[in-house]
């Protein structure tokens, strides 16, 4: 977890900003005066993932303060050698044949992008008229329950009504 140390004069914004990087995964280290500007260089000195941050009214928030929580994206990670599925926690858990197949199909799409039931199928190896649908939403009811059980998230697949299925968060694939 990288530390943020935010240095602020005027606390009206305070709780919203806290958190504002509090979700976005920093550790929030708040400063109610700049004086601890010396004690934060401290912490830089010990702890290199530290970022200090003032806000004032010389130094507004910046308006693109989202690029700093952009990095703390940690992504789910599908390793093609092993077939296992690693979540941004860091746990690992083994997949069957046909739910690597599920994932690997969003691996290959964007974030958030639909994949249709027609395209998983095909995947599959399966012909699209003759498989039975349930077996794909019975898949995929305990893909989300293996995850949640195993590795203690909640699997970012999500059922897009009528067009299909989508990951929407950052998948990638490890060679």
């Amino acid at each position: 977890m990288m530390t943020l140390l935010l240095l602020n004069d005027d606390t009206r914004d305070k709780n919203e900003i806290c958190d504002f990087f509090s979700s976005a995964g920093y550790q929030i280290n708040w400063s109610e005066t700049s004086a601890t500007f010396l004690a934060g260089q401290s912490l830089r000195e010990q702890n290199k993932s530290i970022t200090i941050l003032q806000i004032d009214h010389t130094h507004p928030f910046p308006p693109d303060i989202a690029n700093l929580t952009q990095g703390l994206m940690v992504p789910w990670r599908l390793s093609l050698h092993q077939r296992t599925l690693t979540a941004p926690n860091n746990n690992k858990i083994k997949l069957t044949s046909l739910e690597f197949t599920l994932i690997k199909t969003f691996a290959l799409l964007e974030i958030g992008e639909v994949a249709s039931r027609k395209k998983i199928i095909d995947e599959f190896g399966e012909h699209y008229l003759s498989y039975d649908q349930n077996r794909l939403d019975t898949m995929i009811m305990r893909l989300r329950k293996k995850i949640r059980h195993g590795l203690g998230l909640t699997l970012p697949l999500n059922t897009v009504r009528v067009r299909g299925f989508s990951f929407d968060d950052l998948l990638i694939l490890d060679h």
